[in-house]
């Protein structure tokens, strides 16, 4: 009696989609942290003995670099002429001068600078001003 053979099936596991998978999140993993760190603005803040101030939900951060480099909330500004900084400020708080605004200055930057841009903020009529410091290491 001649029986039917069962048909072998050749089992092979294509393991090309998970080696494009592991590649895909290797890069993933390298590239991210690279791309992270390049849109910091490096400011090195001045050391001082204060308390802590709650920051406000809402608030207008102004950044200063050692280059002069003005930011309002990470966004460049071409130049630090008043009143192109009115302009901006005036955009950003929508008419609203209760809104904090807090000052990140490099510790290097040029005193005339920082009293310039401070200026324009009283003038406007902004009443919080916040300078930010970094807490001063003590050597006990």
């Amino acid at each position: 009696m001649k029986f039917k053979r069962p048909k072998k099936y050749d089992l092979a596991i294509n393991i090309t989609p998970l080696v494009d998978v592991v590649f895909l999140l290797l890069i993933f993993f390298v590239i991210t942290p690279i791309l992270e760190n390049n849109n910091r603005i490096e400011i090195k803040l001045p050391e001082a003995v204060a308390n802590e101030i709650e920051s406000s939900f809402r608030s207008i951060k102004v950044e200063i670099t050692k280059d002069g480099e003005v930011f309002f909330n990470d966004l460049p500004m071409l130049n630090s002429n008043p009143t192109l900084l009115e302009r901006e400020l005036k955009n950003l708080s929508k008419g609203d001068m209760s809104i904090p605004i807090i000052l990140n200055a490099d510790g290097e930057v040029s005193h005339q600078t920082v009293v310039n841009i401070m200026s324009v903020i009283k003038n406007m009529g902004f009443d919080g001003l916040q300078l930010a410091t970094q807490p001063k290491t003590s050597l006990n």
